[in-house]
């Protein structure tokens, strides 16, 4: 007997290009080949960790950073804790500063897995750096908050939950629970969402079918386009037309609460 999970999945149809629009689609997924991805939730500007007006860092400026704040008690948490109680894996992709603080990074990786195939020296030494400087603050990597980053406690792993930071790692670990589907939440939206190791980009490169809960997320969204979350809706939208279905928090667990009932395929 396979355990059902039941969504209304949601895209942007492209085609025909002259008329575009939302579609729904009823997606049912191997509750046991599925997992619940949380990605890059940081603890900086927690309590533990506050911002630094000198660098732009995490989600960058305050009100911003607030609202993460916001999704991950909201959002996020819960629907780890939905997952949970269901018996879904909940999967946790990290900075490899984070990530290497539990035991649990060590699973499934090889010397190989976290090495740049290709690292030329720099075509204008020194430019890059520079660059970096001057938009996230003087010694960013070693002096603002990123030195003190960790998970926040109220989305941190429980023991046996799998803590990865590289791509080949993540797919090596899921291949070997037979995970195929993976449910994204985290940060940020515009940026490590989709662009980071283990992120959906990467993850949907390999294969693997990439959902997306759309509260659980947030873009860098900047202070003259707070209020109209500009970069949120951009992200969302993108994968949307390229990746595939985003869900609605309400809708994910619900359907997590109906594996619970005991709702079954035989």
């Amino acid at each position: 007997m396979n355990r059902i999970l039941r969504l209304k999945g949601r895209f942007y149809r492209t085609i025909p290009i002259t008329n575009p629009g939302f579609e729904e689609e009823t997606l049912e997924l191997d509750a046991d080949k599925t997992a619940l991805v949380s990605l890059h939730c940081w603890n900086i500007g927690f309590p533990e960790n506050p911002l630094n007006e000198n660098y732009w860092v995490g989600m960058g400026f305050p009100q911003t950073v607030r609202e993460a704040q916001r999704v991950m008690n909201v959002f996020i948490r819960p629907a780890m804790d939905a997952a949970r109680r269901a018996g879904i894996l909940v999967c946790h992709v990290q900075a490899k500063s984070i990530a290497m603080k539990y035991p649990q990074h060590l699973e499934e990786f090889g010397e190989e897995d976290g090495k740049p195939v290709y690292a030329p020296p720099p075509a204008i030494p020194g430019y890059r750096e520079s660059v970096l400087s001057r938009f996230h603050g003087k010694d960013y990597l070693s002096s603002s908050p990123l030195r003190n980053m960790d998970f926040p406690r109220v989305v941190a792993p429980l023991p046996g939950e799998p803590v990865v930071y590289a791509t080949r790692q993540f797919d090596k670990v899921l291949r070997r629970r037979g995970i195929v589907n993976l449910i994204y939440m985290g940060f940020a939206a515009d940026m490590c969402l989709l662009y980071a190791e283990g992120g959906i980009i990467s993850m949907f490169n390999l294969g693997y079918r990439v959902l997306l809960i759309r509260e659980a997320t947030l873009g860098v969204e900047m202070p003259d386009w707070f209020e109209d979350k500009i970069s949120t809706k951009w992200a969302v939208r993108f994968f949307e037309t390229h990746f595939g279905d985003t869900v609605s928090f309400m809708d994910f667990v619900g359907a997590c609460n109906n594996l619970m009932g005991g709702e079954f395929n035989r």
